[in-house]
């Protein structure tokens, strides 16, 4: 059992809603839907969690795939599909997506949870996973922001710029953090590349193929 499926049966029994749980959809992704014309809408979310990203985008006529580290999260997407979907519980940074068959590929606060070398590489088979003109919407913490995180207060340095908290529900696992001019390094295959700091610290980020 994952770190985030122990958060999301925590959750299913009443628990706090850790995170982007307690979050509604992001007010830039409504923004960037609105603004972008997509050929094919076949989308991937990478940390599918309860599935309101994909939901709403199956809405709006994309064919829905996604992935997350939780169990109990893919049977929430799941049901909340209800369709022939394609949602599996995987270690994204060991998956292999296929390549140029997605129009759109999203993650939000989900791809940081690595070393940077391994969210590099991902961001790489992300790059190949895109279709031409594809794009994507996808967030990762600011490093400055981060010193402001409560759950960040005690923790350990991992690796350089990625740490792990000692406490709380996702002590120990993971956080990789990032300057703006790391972001920009981190997304450089990408073109129209555009970074907007939110109110939570993240590094929201747009670009095409």
């Amino acid at each position: 059992m994952t770190i985030w499926d122990n958060i999301y049966k925590n959750y299913q029994k009443g628990g706090e809603a850790w995170a982007t749980l307690s979050e509604k959809i992001h007010p830039l992704f409504k923004q960037f839907l609105s603004q972008s014309n997509f050929e094919f809408k076949y989308v991937l979310d990478i940390g599918c969690g309860n599935g309101k990203y994909l939901k709403l985008l199956q809405t709006g006529g994309f064919k829905t795939d996604g992935i997350d580290s939780s169990e109990t999260a893919v049977e929430m997407t799941k049901k909340t599909l209800g369709d022939d979907s394609i949602v599996l519980c995987v270690n994204m940074f060991e998956f292999e997506i296929p390549k140029n068959k997605y129009d759109l590929v999203i993650s939000i606060s989900t791809i940081h949870h690595g070393t940077k070398e391994q969210v590099q590489n991902l961001i790489n088979r992300i790059h190949e996973a895109i279709a031409e003109d594809g794009r994507i919407f996808i967030t990762v913490p600011d490093f400055e922001s981060s010193k402001k995180w409560n759950t960040f207060k005690d923790h350990e340095e991992i690796a350089e710029g990625t740490f792990a908290p000692l406490s709380g529900p996702e002590k120990g696992l993971p956080h990789s953090f990032y300057t703006k001019k790391e972001a920009q390094k981190l997304f450089s295959k990408f073109r129209d590349l555009q970074l907007n700091l939110d109110s939570h610290g993240r590094w929201v980020t747009q670009a095409s193929k």
